[in-house]
């Protein structure tokens, strides 16, 4: 079993480096729409923010801009080069590590969160929400998008996985966060801008997740 968790770490790491290693930014170099919209709203600052499968680094950079201190987390060594490079351009600096977010388990918590479309297979999925929960700190806010089952049953082509059960429902992200904490929870049809990868309509759900002062 082992053995074959491995390979499949292997292969997903394999795929990303691929994709990560060219010249051009695939997903582009600005931020995500919502992450831009939501951060005047709901990032205090300065704010410790953990931002997880950072890719290329658009939003963390964006973010460690803002004058936030940013961690930056994803398993392709590709993307992260990329993370550095933007952040040297943009002259920030942001903390990039190389983790695997399905089996990471981080010593420390952080004022917020970001996701965005990190899309994996449901028990992977799941171990993500918890991995989310048990970084936010008391008070601490989850700012995330992803596609949902409707990008494939719709016959959107704006991007994500083709594997329908890689997509996220809103009724997913009511079970796995408490609905006293969603401070916002909309599905949508947004207009993607964000390179090559993700460009036109898509079918998402948005999420702001605020942890409870006291669980």
């Amino acid at each position: 079993m082992l053995k074959t968790l491995h390979n499949r770490m292997a292969s997903r790491s394999a795929f990303w480096n691929d994709r990560y290693e060219t010249d051009a930014f695939v997903y582009g170099t600005a931020p995500n729409a919502f992450v831009k919209e939501a951060a005047d709203r709901w990032l205090a600052e300065p704010s410790e923010i953990l931002d997880l499968g950072a890719g290329e680094g658009r939003n963390a950079v964006f973010l460690a801009a803002r004058g936030h201190a940013v961690t930056a987390v994803d398993f392709s060594s590709a993307g992260l080069q990329k993370v550095e490079r933007l952040a040297a351009d943009a002259e920030v600096a942001v903390d990039a590590r190389r983790a695997d977010v399905t089996t990471w388990q981080p010593d420390r918590t952080w004022d917020a969160v970001v996701v965005t479309f990190l899309h994996l297979a449901p028990p992977d999925q799941t171990r993500l929400y918890r991995l989310i929960r048990d970084a936010l700190r008391p008070g601490g806010v989850l700012i995330a998008e992803w596609f949902r089952p409707e990008q494939i049953t719709g016959g959107y082509d704006s991007g994500g996985p083709p594997d329908i059960e890689k997509m996220v429902a809103p009724d997913d992200l009511r079970e796995a966060f408490p609905e006293a904490g969603i401070e916002h929870l909309a599905a949508g049809y947004p207009h993607l801008d964000e390179g090559p990868h993700h460009a036109g309509e898509g079918a998402t759900v948005r999420l702001v997740w605020r942890r409870p002062n006291s669980d």
